[in-house]
């Protein structure tokens, strides 16, 4: 009981950090309807400079196309706006998805995603950078002038193409996570003051040698904390991760002349592939069903326009008559109700390896039954005639015969919620 108050306790905790989090969001940009349209209702909605194209976003809505053909279109954000506030002395966190796009022949150059700086010099100076060659990397930096400033940079995950970048300044601290992971971390002697009148611009060059951005910009969202200085809720990053292009079911096991079907989280690529193609029903369908026949990882390729992405799976195989019948697994606790198909079912977890089922039980602690499976492949739910038990400490029994001799295996189990 302990136990399960520690973790009611966690939980309750979590939301409490997330509402915080919402509560200190200074701007948020879906960029849905090809608009700059702030969705936190803080009012720093932005000012389209030429033409921008709308595309297909991150989590199924909308991005903004920066850089395409005709199309060299920027955002600016005036004077008056909140976003402009939260770039003076104090911590803020910014989050943003980009997906950078082909470049031609003489396009080397430095491309300024955004920036928050009124001339091409380190006075107040806030500025996120994209470099395609030689190798594709993000960088940024913070000024105050031209000797307290800092600047974090890395190299892009070139199995993705969008990309997660957070950018976090806590005190003296800058850090730059990228898809959900702390890259580059530098400290200033002074916190750095930004303070200044410049408005804060979306794809929009100060520098003579910067170009503006191309490529696709989505889910911009500011807040006026760093996020991620909190004991805690140390997953406060994390969260901000919508996961696109990515293979929802975890490694697993399958027995062999067993079908899985695959999850995958949406997507804006206009072609999908399957490798190997061995056992998988359809290499063009991201949520296609596998038939494995040997271990096997297989690797889903996401083509984007001048980009390709890929997410992996590993599947065991186990041929059931290889199995030992006197090796039987039962875990000892499983979450009903909780994320579907991680760990909310009861069950044998080699139930292949029963030669001859007698009975599966689970009674509570007063001895009544629960649970009467009908086979050793029968799973329970954690409910009892269709309703939730309470959570805690349960009973299991197995009978079955394994080379003609009766065998019992018996233990508790952990219903958590």
């Amino acid at each position: 009981m302990r136990f399960l108050l520690l973790i009611l306790f966690a939980l309750a905790q979590l939301s409490v950090g997330a509402q915080d989090l919402q509560d200190q969001l200074e701007a948020y940009f879906s960029f849905d309807q090809c608009k700059a349209t702030d969705d936190s209702g803080n009012g720093s909605t932005g000012l389209f400079n030429d033409s921008i194209a709308c595309v297909c976003g991150v989590s199924g809505g909308q991005a903004l196309r920066f850089g395409g053909p005709n199309l060299p279109g920027s955002i600016s954000f005036n004077s008056a706006a909140q976003i402009n506030e939260v770039f003076t002395t104090s911590d803020f966190t910014v989050s943003f998805y980009f997906r950078p796009l082909p470049i031609a022949q003489g396009e080397n150059g430095a491309q300024v995603i955004m920036a928050k700086q009124s001339s091409c010099n380190t006075e107040r100076a806030f500025w996120v950078r994209y470099t395609p060659t030689p190798k594709p990397k993000i960088s940024s930096g913070i000024s105050q002038n031209d000797t307290l400033l800092t600047t974090v940079s890395a190299e892009l995950d070139d199995s993705l193409c969008w990309q997660h970048v957070v950018l976090v300044r806590s005190g003296n601290r800058y850090s730059l996570y990228l898809n959900g992971v702390e890259r580059d971390r530098k400290t200033t002697l002074l916190r750095v003051d930004l303070s200044s009148g410049a408005p804060f611009q979306i794809s929009q060059p100060v520098c003579l040698l910067d170009r503006p951005f191309k490529g696709d910009l989505d889910e911009l969202r500011v807040y006026n904390k760093a996020v991620d200085n909190d004991p805690n809720y140390p997953d406060y990053v994390r969260a901000l991760s919508l996961r696109p292009d990515e293979i929802l079911n975890n490694d697993t096991l399958i027995y062999l002349g067993n079908s899985f079907d695959i999850r995958t989280t949406p997507s804006c690529a206009t072609q999908f592939e399957w490798l190997p193609t061995d056992g998988v029903a359809d290499i063009t369908d991201p949520n296609t069903t596998i038939t494995p026949t040997l271990p096997t990882t297989y690797y889903l390729k996401y083509y984007h326009q001048g980009c390709a992405a890929f997410d992996s799976i590993r599947v065991r195989v186990i041929d059931p008559d290889t199995l030992d019948c006197s090796q039987i697994f039962i875990p000892n606790a499983f979450t009903p109700n909780s994320t579907k198909n991680t760990n909310d079912i009861f069950g044998l977890s080699n139930p292949y390896a029963v030669d001859e089922f007698i009975s599966f039980e689970v009674f509570d602690r007063w001895g009544g039954r629960v649970f009467n499976a009908v086979d050793q492949f029968d799973t329970w739910d954690g409910t009892v005639k269709g309703q939730p038990v309470n959570p805690g400490t349960f009973l299991f029994r197995l009978r079955y015969r394994c080379n003609g001799e009766e065998k019992v295996r018996s233990g508790n189990l952990t219903v958590l919620k």
